[in-house]
């Protein structure tokens, strides 16, 4: 009987820590728009307010430039610049970026990127991932 309560002790030790583990990847791990709200892009900054471990929330941004670069009218998750060649960006969904951007032909296209790949909620915070 001690060996069963010990191996079912363990079990649910061990189910403890796994969840403890993935509910805390669940702020970690891209997809910031599942755990923030009242998103919204500002020229090259995002803001939000965002879930913290403990459950409460905090005021957050993050500059995006650094990120994105505009590849001929085109968002692309590269180091650059993006806001010196791109206008009029907001959100279109909960982490879709969308702007007008040039080509190289001096045109100017829509275009857009989703946030979600790159930028996550780490404890209240957004983060480049």
């Amino acid at each position: 009987m001690k060996a069963f309560l010990k191996t079912v002790t363990c079990f649910l030790f061990t189910l403890v820590i796994l969840f403890g583990a993935f509910s805390n990847d669940a702020l970690a791990l891209g997809d910031f728009s599942q755990t923030c709200y009242n998103s919204q892009v500002n020229g090259s900054v995002l803001s939000a307010i965002c879930r913290r471990i403990n459950g409460s929330y905090n005021d957050t941004s993050i500059n995006l430039n650094p990120g994105i670069e505009n590849v001929d009218g085109q968002l692309k998750w590269q180091p650059s610049n993006f806001i010196a060649t791109c206008r009029n960006t907001g959100l279109t969904g909960p982490s879709v970026m969308s702007a007008e951007c040039k080509t190289r032909a001096q045109r100017w296209v829509s275009t857009s990127i989703n946030l979600d790949d790159h930028i996550a909620n780490i404890d209240g915070t957004l983060m480049y991932e």
